[in-house]
C-alpha cells in the first residue's frame, strides 16, 4: 500500500507513519506539510491511502485540498485526520468526497480499526452524517464489478450522454472517458451500449 500523510506538524507525520508501518503493509510513503505539497506529490505518487489534516498553513485548507486530491486520486481512500470533532466539518468532508473522518484524540487501536474499515470500502463518519448521506450514496450502490468512477461513466453512458458530455459533467478528459468505457466493457464482457442498458435495467440503475 502506498501511504500519503498531509499534516503541518512533523511529529504527527512521523508518529502516524511509524504506527501505520507497524500495522499495515506499507510499500511506499510520502509526507507533505501543506495542501500545495500534497497536490504536487499526488501527480506522481499513486497513493492508496491519504491521511489529511484540516487546518494547514499556506492558504489551502484541508477541505479544498481534499476536493482537488479526489480529482487526482479518484480511486484512493482519502481520510480526514483532524483535531476538530465537529459534525459540521464531517458533513463537508463527506460531501467533498472523503472516505472517513477520524479525530486525533482516537486511541491507537481505534484508529487502526477505523482505517481497516475504510480500506475494506466502508465509510467512517458520525452516524448522523452517514444517515443524511445514504440517499446520495444510493447513486453508487450498483452491484456491478466496476469502480465508483466507472459507475458514474456507466450510468451517464446508458442515459445517452456523449463522451464529451460525460467528460464535461465529471470534469475529466474525453480520453479518460474512453479509457473508463474500455475498462467497463472488459469487466462486463461487452462493449455494446444495448447490453449495458439491459444490465442497467437488471441492476435497477434507472430506479436510483
Amino acid at each position: 500500500m502506498n501511504l500519503m500523510i498531509v499534516d503541518d506538524h512533523e511529529i504527527v507525520r512521523d508518529g502516524l507513519a511509524m504506527l501505520l508501518q507497524q500495522s499495515f503493509c506499507i510499500d511506499a510513503k510520502i509526507c507533505a506539510s501543506d495542501g500545495y505539497e500534497a497536490l504536487k506529490a499526488a501527480e506522481n505518487f499513486p497513493a492508496d491511502l491519504v491521511l489529511l489534516d484540516l487546518s494547514m498553513p499556506g492558504g489551502l485548507d484541508g477541505l479544498t485540498t481534499l476536493e482537488r486530491l479526489r480529482k487526482l486520486l479518484p480511486e484512493s481512500k482519502i481520510v480526514i485526520f483532524s483535531m476538530h470533532d465537529d459534525v459540521g466539518y464531517q458533513k463537508k468532508a463527506y460531501e467533498a468526497g472523503a472516505d472517513g473522518y477520524l479525530i486525533k484524540q482516537l486511541r491507537k487501536d481505534d484508529l487502526i480499526q477505523s482505517l481497516d474499515h475504510i480500506l475494506a470500502n466502508h465509510k467512517v463518519f458520525d452516524s448522523i452524517v452517514l444517515e443524511e448521506g445514504s440517499h446520495a450514496d444510493a447513486y453508487y450502490q450498483i452491484d456491478l464489478p466496476i469502480t465508483k468512477r466507472e459507475k458514474e461513466v456507466f450510468i451517464l453512458t446508458v442515459m445517452g450522454y456523449s463522451q464529451k458530455d460525460i467528460a464535461d459533467r465529471l470534469d475529466i478528459s474525453v480520453k479518460t472517458v474512453e479509457n473508463h468505457r474500455q475498462k467497463i466493457g472488459e469487466k462486463l464482457e461487452t462493449h455494446k451500449r444495448y447490453d449495458w442498458v439491459e444490465m442497467a435495467r437488471k441492476y435497477n440503475v434507472f430506479q436510483l
